[in-house]
């Protein structure tokens, strides 16, 4: 009963930041949508920011945990990128909420800074392994790397914004977003929507 109110409580507050705006959020408002009492709020959450952060941090370590599984054997280098941004692409579609007060706040944000800044050198530490083993760049030096993973990460995370949260495009469009970023597009005849869905 316990975790039911707490994803109640989660589910009532992704849904007012997306309508109202997360700093136009208040915890009157969360727990009135999540039919619960304040106190109850108090219960799991220490406040607004404490909920933000951990549905973010929840989020995002979700993200680097897919990453950190690793490539599946068998798979050449531009298919193990692929399976990984299709991956992140399935998170991020699912996470929408959370992506756009990421995108439009980001480390300027004090409730989500730290979580951010960690969360974006844990992803960037991972692909920069990727791109050290698939020896894609052997003459790179290990900034210039660092350089290659953050543009990887920023590449997706754009592509991901403008696509699921502008454009609104469904699941359906996750696997031909992956290919044409990875360069495998060519085979991609799904189509995909333009500007709200058109």
């Amino acid at each position: 009963m316990g975790e039911e109110k707490k994803d109640g409580i989660i589910e009532a507050a992704l849904k007012l930041f997306e309508e109202q705006g997360y700093h136009q959020t208040k915890v009157s408002d969360i727990v009135r949508a999540a039919g619960v009492a304040q106190g109850t709020f108090y219960l799991y959450f220490q406040s607004k920011e404490d909920l933000f952060r951990s549905i973010a941090k929840s989020c995002l370590e979700e993200i680097s945990g897919t990453l950190k599984k690793g490539p599946v054997d068998g798979l050449n280098d531009n298919e193990v990128f692929y399976q990984m941004i299709k991956s992140c692409l399935t998170i991020y579609y699912h996470n929408k909420t959370i992506l756009r007060i990421i995108y439009r706040n980001g480390v300027a944000s004090q409730e989500i800074a730290d979580i951010s800044e960690a969360f974006y050198n844990d992803m960037m530490l991972i692909i920069k392994q990727c791109l050290l083993e698939s020896g894609e760049y052997p003459d790179y030096s290990e900034q210039q790397l660092e350089i290659t993973a953050y543009a990887k990460i920023g590449m997706v995370e754009l592509v991901a914004y403008q696509w699921f949260v502008v454009r609104n495009c469904g699941p359906e469009h996750i696997d031909c977003i992956a290919q044409t970023i990875t360069g495998m597009g060519n085979g991609c005849k799904t189509g995909l929507p333009g500007v709200n869905g058109a």
